[in-house]
């Protein structure tokens, strides 16, 4: 796993793959920040064990989902996750992938698989991080384009996998001239899209 051994947070309805997965964690280096089995105990855990990395099942009964709990992240904590569902049915994938985890398992899963995951994740979010610590200025020279500090801000959001809508509120625009800047901010690094764009700037 990484140097630093990972706190995890793990958020799981179902005791004995709670249990299963924090024998797992533990075995492997890395640190258990708390078992969540629902929604708003994962909430608090958020607040108050400061985890870096969380394990959401999707499905935690009833009340708050995992996708709440992930919603919740994406917006105050700004730490990597990955998905646990039972299911892999279209719907539950496009829920999953509209808030942009960094991974996802279908259960049961494999303990290697799982590992490897979270690997997969962590080095993602760092890679993604480095490039939000890019100067305006080295993303200008590296696609030979100018940007104002608007479109900055958008592509640094854009990368960090906010919608439209959340990078609006962030600031302060509406979503259509979300969509225009990010318009002009494709066409200038002559990409089609958003999953080209922490490829091409990273």
């Amino acid at each position: 796993m990484a140097h630093q051994p990972l706190n995890i947070l793990i958020v799981e309805d179902d005791p004995i793959i709670a249990e299963d997965l924090y024998s797992l964690l533990m075995m492997h280096d890395c640190k258990v920040a708390y078992v969540a089995h629902n929604g708003t105990d994962a909430i608090d855990a958020l607040a108050n064990k400061q985890p870096d990395f969380a394990i959401l099942d999707i499905n935690l009964g009833s009340g708050m989902t995992g996708i709440d709990v992930a919603e919740v992240i994406h917006n105050k904590y700004h730490i990597p996750y990955i998905f646990l569902s039972s299911f892999d049915d279209e719907e539950t994938l496009n829920a999953a992938q509209a808030h942009g985890p960094y991974g996802y398992l279908v259960k049961p899963f494999q303990d290697r698989t799982l590992l490897t995951t979270i690997k997969i994740a962590q080095t993602n979010y760092e890679s993604t991080k480095k490039t939000h610590e890019v100067s305006k200025e080295a993303i200008e020279t590296h696609v030979n384009q100018k940007f104002t500090n608007q479109e900055f801000n958008i592509i640094t959001l854009l990368i960090e996998g906010l919608s439209y809508r959340q990078i609006a509120e962030k600031c302060f625009i509406s979503a259509n001239t979300v969509k225009y800047h990010a318009g002009n901010i494709y066409s200038k690094c002559d990409i089609s899209g958003r999953a080209e764009l922490a490829a091409k700037l990273i």
